[in-house]
C-alpha cells in the first residue's frame, strides 16, 4: 500500500444524517439565486491581465462581500518596483472558522480576455448554463469561494480554523508578481484548495503539468539567394529541421509535450535568412521529467549550431508541476467522503493546465485543485458554468475547509510513527 493510500484510508467521517454537509447544502442552494446574480454582475466587465482598473474593481467587490461576513481583508501592492504595465492589487482575506486547519484558497481575478469584450460578449444563461468572459476562469470559482466561506460563518459553534483566501491579479500570465505572496501563504498553510473550475465532467484536480516557454534564436549569414546562396548559412532552414527535431524529441517522453507556437526567418525572399526565432512552451508531468526535456532542447541548439549557423536558447515563465502526494490523495478521499454525503460523485484527474496551485504545491503542503463550479470552454467564446452544479459545489468547498483538519492530523500521525 502506498503512503498516499494509507493516509486516505485512515480518514473517516462520523456517521449520521444531522452533519455539517447536511447543513451546508440547503444554506448553499437557498443562496443560489444571489450567487447567480453576483457572478453576472463580475463578469460583466473587463478584467485582464494588464486592465489594472478592472482587477481593481474586482477586489474592491470581493472586499466589501467579505467585509460583510467578518473577514479581515488586506488590499496588496504588487506592482510596486516592478518594470512593465501595472496588473493591480493582490487580495488576502482571512477569516475565522469552523474546524482545526489553516486553509488557504487560491483564486485569480485576472482573464486573457481584450477589453470590449464584456460589453461585446456579456453574460447569458443558456439551458441552465452561464456563459461570459471569466465566468469559469476564474470568476465562477472566486465567487464560489466567497459563497463558501460565507456558509461557514454563518455556522454557530467555535472557530478553531482559519480560512485565507488570496485572489492574483496576474494568475494567466503565471503570476510573477504575486510569485512571493503566494508562497509565503502556501508555506504558512495546512492544506491548499484551488478555485479553478472542475473539469467539465466533474472531476477535482490532483495534479497538473509543470511548464516553461523557451526562446531560440538562431543566426546565421546573409546571401543572395540567386546569385550565391552557397555563400550564405540558412538560418531558415536552421529553424525548420530544429522543429521537427523538438517534436520528435516529445514523441517518445509520456506526458510530455513541445509545442512550437511561433516561427519567424529572414525578412526577405531574395534574401538568404540571417536570423530566425522559435518560441517554444514545454509540458512535463514531474519536474525530473520537465527538467529533461529542457536539457534535451538546449542539446538540440547546440547541434543546430554548424555550418555558419549559431544559436541559443533562453527560458522564461518556468512553473513547476503539481505532482500526485499522499497529501493531495488524502484531500481528495476527504472529497468523496464529503460527496457522497449529499450526493455528489467525486473523482480526481490529472490535466496539463497550469495554475497558481502548481506555485503553492511545490511546498509540500497538501492540495487540492478545480473546487470550483462545473464548467469548460475556458478562454474561448463558449466559456461556461453549470448553474445547477453550483450549490453542490459550494457546500462540498465549506466542507472541506472545515474538515481539513482531518488531513492534516493523519499526515502528523504518520509523520510521527
Amino acid at each position: 500500500m502506498t503512503a498516499g493510500a494509507s493516509t486516505a484510508d485512515a480518514l473517516d467521517l462520523p456517521p449520521g444524517d444531522d452533519d455539517l454537509s447536511a447543513r451546508l447544502l440547503p444554506a448553499a442552494r437557498a443562496a443560489h439565486a444571489r450567487y447567480v446574480a453576483e457572478l453576472v454582475e463580475l463578469t460583466s466587465f473587463d478584467s485582464g491581465t494588464w486592465n489594472a482598473a478592472g482587477k481593481r474593481r474586482v477586489v474592491q467587490w470581493c472586499s466589501a462581500r467579505l467585509h460583510e461576513i467578518g473577514a479581515q481583508v488586506d488590499v496588496v501592492d504588487v506592482d510596486a518596483d516592478t518594470d512593465g504595465p501595472p496588473v493591480g492589487p493582490a487580495l488576502v482575506a482571512r477569516l475565522a472558522v469552523p474546524g482545526t486547519a489553516r486553509v488557504l484558497l487560491l483564486g485569480h481575478s485576472d482573464t486573457v480576455f481584450a477589453d470590449g469584450t464584456a460589453a461585446r460578449r456579456p453574460p447569458r444563461q443558456v439551458d441552465g448554463r452561464l456563459t461570459g468572459p471569466g465566468v469559469c476562469d476564474d470568476k465562477g470559482g472566486v465567487l464560489a469561494g466567497i459563497h463558501a466561506l460565507t456558509l461557514l460563518a454563518e455556522l454557530p459553534g467555535p472557530r478553531t480554523g482559519e480560512a485565507v483566501l488570496l485572489l492574483s491579479p496576474d494568475e494567466e500570465v503565471g503570476s510573477p508578481r504575486t510569485l512571493a505572496l503566494l508562497q509565503t501563504h502556501a508555506e504558512r498553510a495546512d492544506v491548499i484548495l484551488g478555485l479553478e473550475g472542475s473539469r467539465e465532467n466533474g472531476d477535482l484536480v490532483v495534479a497538473r503539468k509543470g511548464a516553461c516557454d523557451v526562446r531560440i534564436e538562431l543566426r546565421g549569414r546573409a546571401a543572395h539567394a540567386g546569385i550565391e546562396p552557397e555563400r550564405g548559412a540558412d538560418a531558415a532552414l536552421a529553424a525548420a529541421r530544429l522543429v521537427l527535431d523538438l517534436h520528435r524529441a516529445a514523441a517518445d517522453r509520456p506526458g510530455v509535450s513541445v509545442n512550437v507556437g511561433v516561427v519567424r526567418a529572414g525578412d526577405r525572399p531574395n534574401v538568404v535568412a540571417d536570423e530566425a526565432e522559435l518560441q517554444l512552451e514545454v509540458r512535463a508531468p514531474t519536474a525530473a521529467a520537465l527538467d529533461e526535456i529542457l536539457d534535451t532542447v538546449d542539446g538540440l541548439v547546440t547541434a543546430a549550431t554548424q555550418g555558419g549557423i549559431t544559436g541559443r536558447s533562453v527560458r522564461t515563465d518556468y512553473c513547476p508541476p503539481f505532482e500526485p502526494s499522499p497529501g493531495s490523495a488524502a484531500l481528495l478521499h476527504l472529497a468523496e467522503l464529503l460527496g457522497a454525503r449529499i450526493g455528489v460523485a467525486v473523482r480526481g484527474a490529472s490535466t496539463g493546465g497550469v495554475s497558481d496551485t502548481n506555485f503553492a504545491a511545490v511546498t509540500g503542503i497538501p492540495a487540492l485543485d478545480g473546487l470550483g463550479p462545473v464548467g469548460g470552454g475556458d478562454h474561448g467564446e463558449d466559456e461556461w458554468i453549470d448553474l445547477d452544479s453550483v450549490p453542490y459545489r459550494i457546500a462540498l468547498l465549506a466542507g472541506l475547509v472545515a474538515e481539513a483538519g482531518r488531513v492534516v492530523h493523519q499526515n502528523t500521525t504518520e509523520k510521527e510513527a
